[in-house]
């Protein structure tokens, strides 16, 4: 049997006799990102969208939600024009662009239940 594999340049929780505990989280993060090849800053970057302000990704996944319903009208006239004969297709597109349409629904609930909560704040 093989013993455990090592990576080179990655701490370990035996690595230290306080193992994680000691170790700061900016480290922590750098050792398992630059495993995959990206440093921590990089990583950091991407993974909490630092450089794109939450009103663009929204805007983005209305947009993406518009897309996939459009793609299920499209799916539905093709079908009753005769276009496509693939039904499983067609309702696999309506499901789609109906949890999608779902999910931002309840999105947009939080968001407006949150800013509810904001308001009620006292100063």
């Amino acid at each position: 049997m093989a013993g455990p594999v090592r990576f080179p340049n990655m701490m370990t929780p035996y690595s230290s006799p306080m193992g994680m505990a000691g170790v700061s989280p900016e480290r922590r993060l750098s050792a398992n990102t630059e495993v995959e090849g990206v440093s921590a800053g990089e990583a950091n970057e991407s993974a909490h969208g630092v450089h794109r302000p939450f009103s663009d990704y929204l805007a983005a996944q209305i947009h993406q939600v518009n897309d996939v319903n459009k793609e299920a009208d499209t799916a539905v006239a093709n079908m009753v024009t005769g276009r496509s004969g693939n039904l499983h297709e067609t309702m696999l597109a309506l499901d789609k662009a109906d949890v999608s349409f779902r999910m931002l629904t309840k999105v947009r609930n939080k968001m407006v239940e949150a800013y509810h909560e904001v308001m009620r704040m006292s100063i």
